[in-house]
């Protein structure tokens, strides 16, 4: 079995993509330095969590077995391992320690990455959105407040003070690492240096082009989105194709790469926010866990500055924004006509005595069709 198992639960929106899809993109040289990060897929460790949290086959799909997978390997490895997913953060207490129990003799760690609600609640609306939520940010703040939100984007994903007592039950407490995310301005660098150090690993070897973080949508860019979705129709129903088309393609590659105006909540939204901050910091403090970069990371600024909001953007704003999304949609409609001519041409090009070239030439238009 691993000698040592850092257990990465999220939090959910704090930079767990970016960490994860380094680590990822560098498995082999984690490798070489005894590390191990299993799994044949990315999606493993997301498969892996439902599984934890006690999903039923049928609803983890082809990811079934997946944590057994995991837990196999690391049970091969003579060194260190790491599972990561911002999903395990919603365990409860009894699914946390068989998680632990699963990987014993090791000795786990548990790493929760976090930031200030301020920042954060914004950030987790805008998740829900382009998943299965049509709630305002107004909206959404008062139930959040009301803890009346459920589910990924709820206070049990969110609650850091309940989560960290969740799993130290499971693990003690000094061995639990809090990882707080920079404040605005710092360095880019720096969320990975300080997870690089609880860790302990060597990055460099890496190849760190490769990572990359969800990219956020502006004001007006939030407010086309939340247009659009009554639209949705057909396949775009079901929630494996919205997440691909509609969050990956609409909500990062086009609304995302429009760099849009960052947006924030209405100042009394951010000052009750900014107590439970406080209130964190302080059960943080109290309990003793490690904690990698400042407390006062996690401990907002008050409001001074007034942010655009999603739900005051005007109709010219938001039509300014389909204007532009309409045009980068065309170019890539276009570019989509180009690489399909040239694959017909191709397939065409096939002298037509050859009967394996015929049936691929088929082959390829039906592709095309389709």
């Amino acid at each position: 079995m691993a000698q040592r198992v850092y257990f990465h639960i999220g939090l959910p929106k704090s930079g767990t993509t970016f960490l994860q899809t380094t680590m990822w993109h560098n498995r082999r040289h984690l490798a070489a330095q005894g590390f191990l990060y299993p799994g044949t897929k990315r999606m493993d460790h997301y498969h892996a969590s439902q599984e934890v949290r006690g999903a039923p086959a049928s609803r983890v799909g082809e990811g079934a077995g997946s944590w057994q997978r995991l837990v196999a390997e690391l049970a091969a490895w003579e060194g260190t391992g790491l599972v990561s997913h911002e999903f395990f953060s919603l365990a409860t207490a009894r699914q946390a320690t068989a998680a632990v129990e699963a990987l014993a003799p090791a000795e786990v760690h548990v790493v929760v990455t976090a930031r200030d609600y301020v920042r954060q609640f914004p950030a987790i609306w805008q998740e829900a959105l382009k998943m299965n939520s049509d709630l305002s940010l107004d909206a959404f703040m008062e139930k959040a407040l009301a803890h009346d939100l459920h589910g990924a984007w709820g206070w049990k994903s969110q609650d850091l003070p309940k989560i960290l007592r969740r799993w130290s039950k499971a693990v003690p407490a000094r061995r639990v690492h809090v990882v707080t995310l920079p404040p605005a301005g710092a360095p880019r660098d720096l969320l990975w240096e300080r997870w690089r150090t609880v860790l302990g690993i060597d990055d460099s070897a890496f190849d760190r082009d490769l990572a990359f973080a969800n990219q956020s949508m502006g004001a007006a860019q939030a407010a086309l989105m939340r247009r659009v979705k009554p639209y949705l129709s057909g396949p775009l129903r079901d929630g494996a194709v919205r997440h691909r088309w509609l969050r990956q393609y609409f909500g990062h590659e086009v609304l995302g790469a429009q760099h849009g105006d960052r947006f924030g909540l209405r100042p009394e939204h951010a000052a009750r926010l900014r107590e439970h901050s406080l209130e964190a910091v302080a059960a943080i403090a109290k309990r003793r866990y490690k904690v990698i970069g400042d407390l006062a990371d996690l401990v907002p600024p008050e409001v001074t500055e007034s942010l655009p909001h999603p739900d005051d953007c005007t109709e010219s704003e938001v039509l300014d924004v389909a204007a532009q999304a309409i045009e980068q949609m065309i170019r890539d409609v276009r570019e989509l006509t180009k690489e399909r001519s040239a694959w017909r041409e191709q397939a065409e090009a096939v002298p037509p005595r050859v009967g394996a070239a015929r049936r691929l030439t088929r082959r390829v238009r039906g592709l095309v069709r389709r």
